[in-house]
């Protein structure tokens, strides 16, 4: 029954028909939900429900992003980024779990570690990796140099070579333990609703031909797992707390050169959806909706981006490639709200590190060759180098399904890229990789030997969560849909007839690449290439989930040996601050520099020029850099903040030391008819004292028609 039990779960639930959409020139996407839930009046309830956000975004300019590795130097806001967290307690026996959703590219031992650390001052032993998992949504235009590996760290490299920023470290870890002190101190009687739904053509398998070598395939019949899965939190008497809800589909939506800090279509998600239930990220209590991802590892949007590979591209404008992708997950998340099954039941929650490497065994019944067998050295493969078809490197020579067996400098076996160039790039890989070839990786060519030389983390989180009948089982990796299928396998058959839906949360706890089946490691595309730890990676993650599912139905520990080095000293070295900002004698800061039209129609763009000064000064967390503001009888009224997905704050130099900000916003189809005006806000420094003043300016009031 273990394999069949969500199958059966979903049968049981009817068929609706997806709503009309909020934008007509999305097309109609296929799906089924689950059947409204009977209507109660909850007078006493299990759990106690909180929820809290806060902000994490960091710098906003003059830094790197974490996700695509290209190099990206961030130039300003399109929204900013937050920490969702939930905890629900048991009410019998105080036992709780928490969950964390952070709008970024990956979370990594940097982040879980001192987050934990900083729990443990704040709580004691209340929120511990035990209870507590952070994961990422994956946008790939989030805040970077949060991580102490050299691998991560290259990845998130700013246009001035820099990897690591510790005022954005401390900002993120900062935002994840508020959120959780939010949450806790929101607690009262709730309870949690399961919803499952299934969203068909608003995702795709970017890796079909690895996917199709795996001998199940055809269990998937869209080559991807569309099934939703979200999580209802309300107060007892009903009043709305906050959503969860996985889809695993990547938030690529914004392209490769993209240099504006955004939470990319989950972003829109959250923002619609906290739109609707009236969010304020400001306020300690307030609605909280988070689109984490799931199995995302080889799945990208039908939409796509503006410079995605040939075949899977989308509009030119990426801000409507992310809207139109996040309106659809945002529309069944709408449906699945008033849907599900009140969970019931205890709180269990467990979890420890792990040492993944050459010492760890993966038992024969997990392993490829059914035997007891130990798993890699960390190293990623020649085929991570092209990218995946949603960032594509465009680096000649090196392309998907590059083997041990077939790879030769000059292409003479695949014949794919017989140029002069590519085989430059291929010789040149060659020398830095062939001294590290190792017959255990087997089909995969390596291209980095990341574990030889300490680039990315070996000691790695699993945590799994039970509430009621309903598990959580969190990885660090980015798991394709196939893997991810059989990691629930794992986990179901370890369960037996105690859980009836197991939920897998990639990218929690850490940061450690992809995980591919048996097949799809043998086909070496850019997901199995970057599994590192081998063909057996995927059956140490089974292993994991059963050893962890056993340890809380039978009551046993798990081993604590493992634990991550965190440095003890912060780490250089890092971009320099700002030293001091400069502007012409006649102006002010804060001056408009170009005024917005004197009127829009709705569907237009209002824009202005300010002179700003540096972000850097102040990132002006739980803040913003503009606002749109509405005139109300003789009052201006904010309308919206840097946060919001229509508006975008952007900075550029003018100059050495000079700035200057422009504010847009993207008036939209329902703006109420009134008079508005732009606003630029921000902090500037003393070049003489050092000191750090505020400053801000108005434009002109225009009007929307």
């Amino acid at each position: 029954m273990s394999k069949n039990r969500k199958a059966s779960l979903l049968a049981m639930l009817a068929a609706l028909a997806l709503g009309g959409s909020a934008l007509a020139s999305i097309p109609a996407v296929a799906d089924s939900t689950t059947e409204p839930a009977p209507a109660t009046a909850v007078q006493e309830t299990e759990y106690l429900v909180g929820t809290g956000m806060y902000d994490i975004t960091g710098a906003a300019v003059e830094t790197g992003s974490f996700g695509y590795a290209s190099g990206q130097e961030m130039s300003g806001i399109h929204t900013r980024l937050f920490a969702h967290a939930y905890i629900v307690v048991d009410r019998d026996t105080g036992n709780r779990f928490a969950y964390v959703s952070t709008d970024l590219g990956a979370v990594f031992p940097s982040v879980t570690e001192n987050a934990y650390r900083q729990l443990a001052e704040k709580f004691g032993d209340r929120y511990t990796l035990d209870n507590t998992m952070i994961s990422a949504t994956h946008t790939h235009s989030g805040t970077g140099g949060l991580a102490y590996e050299h691998l991560y760290q290259i990845a998130a490299m700013d246009g001035a070579n820099y990897g690591f920023d510790q005022r954005n470290l401390d900002t993120v870890v900062n935002g994840i333990v508020k959120a959780i002190e939010r949450a806790d101190a929101n607690l009262e009687p709730g309870t949690v609703s399961l919803a499952i739904g299934d969203l068909k053509g608003a995702s795709r398998n970017r890796s079909l031909d690895a996917f199709k070598t795996n001998p199940n395939a055809d269990e998937f019949p869209d080559a991807v797992n569309t099934t939703v899965t979200q999580l209802n939190f309300r107060a007892a008497d009903g009043t709305p707390l906050g959503m969860l809800n996985w889809f695993g589909v990547h938030a690529t939506a914004f392209n490769i050169h993209n240099t504006l800090v955004t939470a990319d279509s989950r972003g829109y998600s959250e923002w619609a959806f906290g739109m609707d239930m009236g969010a304020d990220p400001t306020r300690d209590k307030t609605f909280v909706a988070a689109f984490p991802s799931g199995d995302a590892g080889d799945v990208v949007s039908t939409q796509g981006n503006s410079v995605s590979a040939p075949g899977f591209g989308g509009l030119d404008d990426d801000w409507m490639n992310a809207k139109i992708d996040g309106e659809r997950m945002y529309q069944k998340a709408v449906e699945l709200w008033d849907k599900g099954v009140e969970l019931t039941g205890p709180i269990d929650t467990v979890g420890h590190w792990v040492e993944l490497g050459p010492s760890y065994v993966v038992d024969g019944q997990y392993s490829r060759n059914g035997e007891d067998t130990a798993l890699c050295q960390a190293a990623r493969g020649w085929s991570f180098s092209p990218g995946g078809e949603n960032g594509p490197s465009n680096i000649p020579g090196v392309y998907e399904g590059m083997t041990s067996d077939t790879l030769s400098i000059t292409d003479k076996y695949n014949q794919i890229d017989t140029s002069v160039m590519g085989g430059i790039t291929r010789f040149a890989f060659r020398v830095v990789g062939l001294p590290f070839q190792d017959d255990c990786h087997e089909e995969k060519p390596i291209l980095l030997p990341t574990g030889a030389w300490g680039w990315a983390p070996t000691v790695l989180p699993f945590q799994m969560a039970k509430i009621g009948n309903f598990a959580m089982f969190g990885v660090p990796f980015e798991v394709t849909t196939m893997a991810s299928k059989e990691i629930r396998d794992a986990v179901y058959d370890a369960y037996g007839d105690s859980v009836d839906n197991v939920m897998l949360s990639g990218y929690t706890g850490a940061y450690a690449g992809y995980l591919s089946t048996h097949a799809e490691y043998a086909a070496q595309h850019y997901e199995g290439a970057s599994t590192e730890f081998g063909a057996n990676q995927i059956g140490a993650a089974q292993q994991e989930g059963a050893r962890l599912a056993k340890a809380l139905l039978e009551g046993t520990a798990v081993d604590r040996t493992a634990v991550p080095e965190m440095p003890s000293q912060k780490m250089t070295p890092q971009r320099p601050g700002v030293v001091y900002d400069g502007k012409p004698v006649n102006e002010d800061f804060g001056q408009v520099l170009r005024e917005p039209n004197e009127s829009y129609q709705r569907g237009e763009i209002a824009s202005a020029e300010f002179r700003g000064a540096h972000p850097k000064n102040d990132f002006r967390t739980q803040g913003t850099f503009m606002k749109v503001q509405r005139k109300v009888g003789d009052s201006w009224v904010d309308y919206r903040w840097d946060r919001d997905y229509d508006t975008t704050f952007e900075w550029r130099r003018d100059g050495s030391a000079r700035s200057i900000t422009t504010v847009t916003w993207r008036i939209g189809d329902d703006t109420p008819a009134g008079v508005y005006r732009l606003a630029q806000m921000g902090d500037w420094k003393n070049g003489w004292n050092q000191k750090i003043s505020p400053y801000e300016g108005y434009t002109q009031p225009f009007t929307v028609n």
